[in-house]
């Protein structure tokens, strides 16, 4: 049964340490070594794994929540930490195994593109006496310097899926904003929920439909860029939301050890991986991915069913909230995860058991703690004026610390600020507050 009182707020500042123990023995032994002999945060190199696992599987397992509501295990993850403190070394090192993968995949597709283009410059009577040879398609799990168009075409052309790494998850969050002609958050919003997504592109007569799409994305990003790539002015549109953060609560840049990492333990995780996508085919059959189907047993059905029940009142405690928003994203990160430490315990699973529920709750605490740790930093007021445009920066430096409405739209008026723009800035609550009708005070002190 779920501790209701552990999903409450004013608990999770006991949830700070990553719930190691819920990973598996054999997945558990390198993390500890990497900590041991690279300085790799125990938090980093457990969320690492989980994104590289969950790209592992892509498509290839899907869970059976209700009629007509499956859960994918895609993921978007941010690693927080200073400069130095090893979040992309723990990121590159769990995806090698599936980069040794695609290097394989491409040095195959070389050879075969060659082939089909030598067919095509045959003329058509040369074409008749040989057997036709189609274009090849490259089979990639993992993207790193991409265009929108290009990251459609490898998710409609590898229907297992594919993951974004990001050393500085700032410069994807850029790249993002190099293409404003399109939509891309609402994209991606569509991709973590696993829903069909098209593509329109300018001289193509078909559009692209893919109807599974499969992403998970991961990168590294310092506190201080937080509010930079996750504007409080933007937060409303579900992007922040849907992320899990990994955030020791302290992590120093520590000096080279003499330890060695132990062969064994990392050649063990890559063939792992590689044996799963080689003994896990994914294609489309009648247009639809020919996913294996997880059930539940029935007492990790009923433990879901409580911590869900249980996580329905922190949602409702955040009503109106960002805070439950984030949380109601954790219905699906919940079964995400649980999908994640099933298939580690045991790739041939059919059922989610009651280990891998136990230990998504306790990733769950961990995941919304950090969040929460997260949106502090967002949030807090000097952060947040820092983001905003320099009109507005220079009108709240102008008003004194405490002011009237009149006060205000006056003093606005400097800045090119209409009466109307100005009542809404002042009833900004991270930047103001409101002392009485038609009375604020500034929270940053001037």
């Amino acid at each position: 049964m779920v501790n209701n009182s552990e999903l409450h707020t004013e608990n999770f500042e006991k949830q700070n340490e990553f719930p190691i123990d819920v990973i598996a023995t054999t997945f558990k032994e390198l993390i500890f070594d990497l900590n041991d002999t690279l300085n790799f945060p125990v938090d980093y190199s457990a969320t690492a794994m989980i994104i590289a696992i969950s790209t592992m599987i892509g498509t290839s397992v899907k869970v059976k929540v209700k009629n007509n509501w499956f859960e994918y295990a895609s993921f978007y993850a941010c690693l927080i930490g200073n400069a130095g403190a090893n979040k992309t070394h723990p990121i590159n090192t769990m995806f090698t195994p599936l980069k040794d993968v695609d290097k394989r995949n491409h040095d195959n597709y070389v050879v075969e593109y060659k082939k089909f283009i030598k067919y095509e410059k045959l003329s058509k009577g040369e074409k008749l006496k040989v057997t036709e040879i189609e274009e090849p398609i490259l089979k990639k799990h993992v993207l790193t310097n991409f265009t929108p168009e290009a990251l459609n075409k490898r998710l409609n052309e590898n229907p297992r899926g594919c993951s974004v790494l990001s050393d500085e998850m700032a410069t994807f969050f850029e790249g993002m904003n190099n293409y404003s002609n399109g939509d891309q958050i609402s994209n991606y919003l569509t991709i973590w929920s696993n829903q069909p997504i098209t593509s329109d592109r300018v001289g193509t007569p078909i559009p692209l439909l893919i109807k599974t799409p499969f992403l998970s994305v991961i990168g590294g990003l310092q506190p201080r860029m937080l509010s930079k790539v996750f504007p409080m002015q933007k937060l409303d549109n579900g992007f922040f939301q849907r992320f899990l953060f990994a955030y020791p609560e302290s992590v120093v840049k520590k000096p080279i050890n003499d330890n060695e990492l132990n062969d064994v333990i990392i050649k063990r995780y890559a063939k792992f991986i590689e044996d799963y996508i080689e003994n896990t085919n994914v294609a489309e059959i009648n247009s639809c991915i020919n996913s294996k189907i997880l059930n539940w047993t029935p007492d990790a059905k009923a433990f879901f069913y409580q911590w869900q029940e249980e996580n329905c009142s922190l949602v409702n405690e955040h009503l109106d909230n960002i805070k439950g928003e984030i949380v109601s994203k954790y219905d699906s990160h919940f079964i995400r995860l649980a999908i994640i430490l099933q298939i580690m315990e045991n790739p041939n699973s059919d059922n989610i058991e009651i280990r891998a529920v136990e230990g998504a709750k306790k990733l769950c605490l961990y995941y919304i703690n950090c969040s929460f740790k997260v949106l502090e930093i967002i949030q807090n007021p000097a952060n947040y004026l820092s983001t905003l445009p320099e009109n507005k920066k220079s009108l709240y430096n102008s008003l004194n610390n405490e002011f009237t409405t009149s006060e205000a739209i006056a003093m606005g008026a400097k800045y090119v600020l209409p009466e109307r723009r100005v009542k809404d800035f002042i009833n900004d609550n991270i930047l103001f507050s409101h002392i009485r009708h038609g009375y604020y005070a500034k929270k940053i002190k001037t």
